[in-house]
């Protein structure tokens, strides 16, 4: 509980409560603003300077401080709990004074931009007072208060000379001003008392403000103010009535300037046309009359006329040719001419505008010239017509480059609508364009233009109706993978696989109605099983393979390349009818218009082998693989030992071209010039005895450039210092390079040497290791079908040790399979099948893509 109350009051008045040590101190900018301002600092010294304190009442009366200077207590009624002398502790409430006081502020004085800075206005100055300050003009005012506010154009809040009797507020103190003598010692500085003027003030007739002006005696004109550089020099004209004229009363005439007669002025206006008063020139003051005015002359049938017939000049005419060049989608604006007449206001004209052909309400769509005739009438002329030609030629305009913003704001028709979302090039043709569709796409290339006939000579080039450019190009699809994809299957044995995937769609080889192996319904479930990946599969990617790494396909748009690999469609596989054991699987796509791709093929063969068979393909794949296997390897080295080869044939050369160049000397050019060192060739795809001849080779070539090296070495022994430096350098580097190559043969040789040992080795233990050929074969065979696993339809999805598969191995292609490009499993291998009276499925090397059956 925490209640909070606070009084306020001055010293004079009496106080009961103790007060606390120390007075807060302020001034008037830094102090509280009112007596919320200040509780949380009463509240926090009572805090600091008393103990136990658990309550704190404090009351006040509501003035408010709002900076105000004087001395102040705030009495607060303290409730704390004090521990007595025997031990308890006991609460006791009690008054205490806190007393603060608020120091004056010099308003006068504070910076510029303070919030408590005096705002007196410019015509008075500040008076700094306890607690503020007063606004006071710097000379009372005249004797009548009135008169002096009456004459100024100052606006005031107090018609006084102080702000101290009649403004209470800072805001009253704002608009105080003081006033100011219109026409007193910096008033009416302007007036040109030269000439006599004199500076007058005048009260506005509502009452509202004052002002001046300089006033001329009265037989002067003019406005009284002093004459600046650029006025009108003052030539003041009185009529002969006397009276001023109407230029000299609207001409505001600077100074006080004595005028002059004007004898026409006054005069009856002449009625008759181009005529005008004219004073005698006989300078004898006789009185004016009406002639014809200057430029006329008087005809019996028209009166005054103009001596000169008007002349005719082209607007808009640059060059001063009479042409004017436009382009097409320009709009023909007319520029009209210009008729050069002084008094053409003072007779009627005719002006006629004849165009040579019909111009087009909107902008000019054809190209071609025309021509533009302007004439003007002037019956008291020979001939009674003057006239000037233009011709306006129209251009071609490339339609091509128009933006839509530019068309849009000169001529929509001018912009070419052909179908660019489906890849049409907009052409530039003389007097038109055309739009030109790309390859693949049949159409005009336009888009459909409103407002166009067949027959219309507007419309663009090879316009038909605006067909736009469709899509007609099939699809390219493209296989990848093995083709034919070759199943291997032990005649006791359905079709395996190499992928997970693969292998639980092939749980068993599919009977057909006859009891047969059906291996077309197993060719079908692989497929549609593995969704496909299965016939482009291989011991390699069998982890990886996806859709893509069989077939891949894209169709050529007008908006680029689209890549439709995602919408191959796998059909089922067809029999082929002159193959046993042969399917055809069809691939195609159609693309978004409906195109569809030439159909691809990719064969499937099924080549059922014999055990003995089957063994000799497992020994040949081994075989290639690890022949496979040492080639990289002796690529490998072969191509390190061919570049550090090539590094120490370079460094020789350019080590002799620096000995060449430091010898010098008069006999250094005796040296011959050594030939260039062949370079090592290439390794890349050779075989291991090929490598083994080239570097032969490259280690020969090396020591016949040694030997010439040497050779020329004895040839110029006494030639100088220069030459034999370079021939010895270069057999020294010779010798040093020469026993690494010969390391590096040594140490290829070895390492070809131990793969084939390991090879022999390898191909002796597996020879032991099979069984033999005893007893008919019959032990042989199965000890083979006990190394196998497959799986049979008789154990549902386990696996079963016995006659098993080998997948993805292709047999060495025949002479027929050469011929007709599909592998003939009916002549590969002995051509013996061995049959059994179990049926087994094919076994697949792709993930599966089905769930387990």
């Amino acid at each position: 509980m925490f209640a909070l109350f606070c009084v306020i009051a001055n010293t004079h008045a009496s106080i009961t409560c103790p007060r606390l040590s120390s007075t807060l101190s302020y001034t008037q900018s830094n102090a509280p603003r009112d007596i919320s301002s200040i509780l949380r600092v009463v509240v926090e010294k009572v805090n600091r300077e008393l103990e136990g304190v658990i309550d704190v009442d404090v009351e006040w009366t509501g003035s408010e401080l709002h900076r105000k200077v004087g001395k102040y207590d705030v009495t607060a009624k303290v409730t704390r709990r004090i521990k007595q002398a025997g031990g308890a502790m006991e609460e006791s409430t009690d008054c205490f004074s806190v007393p603060f006081v608020i120091h004056d502020d010099d308003e006068c004085n504070l910076p510029v931009g303070h919030a408590m800075r005096h705002k007196c206005h410019e015509s008075a100055f500040c008076v700094n007072t306890i607690g503020g300050y007063q606004c006071e003009c710097r000379k009372p005012p005249a004797s009548s208060s009135s008169e002096a506010w009456a004459l100024s154009l100052l606006s005031s809040s107090c018609p006084l000379s102080s702000t101290s009797d009649c403004c209470g507020t800072d805001d009253c103190k704002a608009d105080f001003v003081c006033p100011v003598d219109l026409c007193g010692s910096n008033g009416g500085s302007d007036c040109d008392v030269k000439t006599g003027a004199k500076c007058v003030s005048e009260v506005f007739a509502d009452g509202s403000g004052a002002t001046y002006k300089c006033q001329c005696p009265d037989d002067l004109y003019g406005n009284g103010h002093v004459c600046n550089p650029g006025d009108v020099p003052p030539n003041p004209k009185v009529g002969f009535d006397g009276l001023p004229t109407e230029s000299t009363r609207t001409a505001n005439f600077c100074g006080c300037t004595k005028p002059s007669v004007d004898q026409c002025a006054g005069f009856p206006p002449c009625s008759a046309k181009n005529t005008a008063c004219t004073v005698p020139a006989d300078g004898k003051g006789g009185p004016p009359t009406c002639e014809c005015k200057p430029g006329y002359v008087d005809t019996p049938e028209h009166g005054c006329v103009d001596e000169t017939p008007p002349t005719l000049k082209l607007r808009c005419d640059p060059n001063n040719n009479g042409v004017m060049k436009l382009k097409q989608g320009d709009n023909y604006e007319e520029c009209a001419v210009d008729i050069m007449d002084d008094n053409a206001e003072d007779l009627a004209r005719t002006l006629k505008i004849k165009y040579s052909e019909p111009l087009p309400s909107g902008c000019l769509r054809k190209m071609g010239s025309f021509t533009v005739n302007y004439s003007v009438a002037t019956p008291w002329t020979d001939p009674p017509f003057q006239e000037v030609a233009r011709t306006v030629e129209v251009g071609d305009l490339d339609e091509c480059k128009i933006s839509s913003k530019q068309a849009q704001f000169y001529c929509p028709e001018a912009m070419p609508r052909c179908d660019v979302a489906s890849g049409a090039v907009c052409k530039n043709t003389v007097g038109s364009y055309t739009c030109e569709c790309p390859k693949c796409t049949t159409g005009d290339g336009f888009l459909p233009i409103s407002g166009i006939n067949p027959d219309d000579p507007l419309k663009p080039f090879n316009y038909n109706g605006g067909t736009g450019c469709v899509d007609s190009c099939k699809p390219d699809l493209k296989l990848h993978g093995p083709n034919p994809r070759v199943f291997r299957v032990a005649k006791n044995n359905g079709i395996q696989g190499l992928t997970s995937k693969g292998k639980e769609v092939s749980t068993g080889f599919i009977k057909s109605e006859s009891g047969d192996r059906n291996y077309d319904a197993e060719v079908k479930a692989l497929i549609r099983g593995s969704e496909g990946v299965e016939l482009c599969a291989t011991k390699d990617n069998a982890a990886t393979v996806t859709s893509r790494h069989c077939a891949t396909a894209s169709d050529t748009t007008p908006s680029g390349v689209v890549d439709l690999s995602d919408k191959i469609m796998v059909g089922d596989p067809v029999k082929s009818p002159k193959q046993p054991n042969m399917w055809r699987v069809p691939y195609n796509v159609v693309d978004k218009i409906g195109n569809r791709a030439d159909t691809v093929w990719r064969d499937v063969v099924v080549e059922e082998m014999s055990f003995e068979e089957y063994e000799a393909a497992l020994r040949k794949d081994f075989e290639e693989e690890k022949k496979r296997a040492v080639e990289e390897a002796v690529a490998r080295a072969t191509r390190k030992e061919k570049g550090d080869c090539d590094d120490k044939v370079r460094r020789l050369e350019e080590g002799g071209k620096q000995e060449r160049g430091k010898g010098g000397g008069r006999n250094s050019n005796k040296c011959a010039k050594c030939p260039p060192p062949p370079k090592c060739p290439d390794f890349d795809g050779k075989d291991d005895n090929g490598l083994r001849m080239e570097l032969r080779t490259c280690q020969s070539d090396l020591g016949e450039v040694k030997r010439k090296m040497t050779d020329r070495t004895n040839e110029g022994g006494g030639g100088g210092r220069g030459g034999g430096g370079v021939d010895k350098t270069l057999a020294s580097t010779l010798e040093e390079v020469f026993p690494l190559f010969l390391l590096l043969i040594l140490g290829s040789s070895t390492l070809g040497l131990l793969i084939l040992v390991l090879q022999r080795a390898k191909n002796v233990l597996v020879g032991t290791s099979s069984v033999a050929r005893g007893k008919g074969g019959v032990e042989r065979a199965s000890a083979l079908a006990k190394s196998v696993t497959y799986h049979s339809p008789r154990h549902g999805t386990g696996s079963v040790s016995g006659n098993g598969s080998m997948a993805g191995t292709v047999q060495p292609e025949t002479p027929q399979s050469a011929r007709s490009g599909v592998f003939s499993p009916g002549s590969a291998g002995s051509g013996k099948t061995m049959q059994s009276p179990v049926s087994y499925s094919l076994s697949p090397i792709t993930p599966s893509r089905m769930s387990k059956r």
